[in-house]
């Protein structure tokens, strides 16, 4: 596949200060975080060459937050995403047989949470041997996709279908594809395991859910994901569409689910009926529960919380 080239964005920094990245200055900074980890190596491409048909320009915003801070000191989410990219955490030697993933950093659909639950995974795994793929997708516009898969999911297909496509470049198995999400991106990978299309490619091997948006009505409902994804008032067949444990069927990937029992943003009633939706229909579904570590807590707030990472390996060996 023809890897498109970088787009230059203006991002913009609370407080009215913006700038405009030059596609080299991207490299260069890319280069230089490449050199602190360790021989790790990361390529950030394109996944379209514009953004949506018809929609206006649009100028991408990098919020940066001062408070639950990466191993990096990072908590930036982006808002207005224009162009979708993936950056890419390549591995100094490909381990877990050849097992990689595209993330989906979460955010409410409202904006997209790219360093806690985007690169600082993709720098863990990658140390551990495993290529990370960390998606930076357009948000939903119910307004122009009233039908159909909302720009997001159209992103993570597409993601999908990238790294399948380079796994030989990349010394990857290509059928040890799969995806991760956290909260609403949780939500965007799970659907993406119900949506994706083995003959294109974009259907995940296997699906990891941490502390998932999975239900949009109902009394354990994320409302807010619900209305940035569908609209204010969208219509019930609408809401079972994108209700991932009213889709669960025969033939999904295996997945694997942790949540937190003191998660109070997005209840654990959401990934226990999601993997007991999936169990009936017989597809492999693990659910690890902690006890603590509330929401959104990405590589761990907690020992407890952090432990899902190890549960996690084991169970991507595990599978075929």
């Amino acid at each position: 596949m023809k890897h498109l080239p970088l787009i230059p964005v203006a991002r913009r920094v609370r407080g009215g200060m913006s700038r405009s990245l030059r596609p080299a200055r991207s490299f260069t900074l890319l280069a230089v975080l490449a050199a602190t980890l360790s021989a790790q190596t990361i390529e950030e491409f394109s996944l379209r060459a514009q953004g949506p048909d018809k929609a206006p320009p649009v100028t991408e915003e990098v919020v940066y937050r001062f408070n639950n801070l990466d191993d990096r000191g990072f908590n930036r989410v982006v808002q207005k995403v224009a162009v979708p990219t993936l950056t890419v955490y390549h591995p100094a030697k490909v381990a877990h047989r050849g097992a990689a993933w595209v993330m989906c950093p979460g955010g409410g659909y409202t904006y997209v949470a790219i360093d806690r639950e985007g690169h600082a995974i993709g720098r863990y795994f990658a140390e551990r041997g495993i290529t990370v793929a960390v998606l930076k997708y357009r948000l939903p516009d119910p307004a122009a996709t009233p039908t159909g898969l909302p720009y997001s999911q159209q992103d993570a297909l597409a993601a999908v279908r990238f790294v399948r496509a380079q796994a030989k470049a990349w010394g990857l198995d290509p059928t040890r594809i799969g995806i991760m999400g956290g909260s609403a991106g949780g939500h965007l990978a799970g659907s993406t395991g119900i949506f994706g299309d083995a003959a294109d490619g974009s259907r995940p091997d296997w699906v990891a859910l941490l502390y998932p948006v999975i239900c949009l009505d109902g009394p354990y409902a994320h409302k807010g994901s619900r209305t940035r994804l569908l609209g204010a008032t969208p219509a019930p067949e609408r809401v079972a569409e994108f209700s991932l444990e009213r889709r669960a069927r025969a033939g999904l990937p295996p997945h694997f689910l942790v949540h937190a029992k003191d998660d109070t943003g997005v209840p654990p009633q959401n990934s226990e009926r999601f993997v007991a939706a999936l169990r009936e229909k017989s597809v492999p579904a693990e659910l690890l529960l902690v006890a603590t570590g509330g929401h959104g807590f990405g590589v761990g707030r907690d020992a407890e919380s952090g432990r899902w990472k190890e549960a996690f390996l084991a169970w991507l060996d595990r599978l075929p």
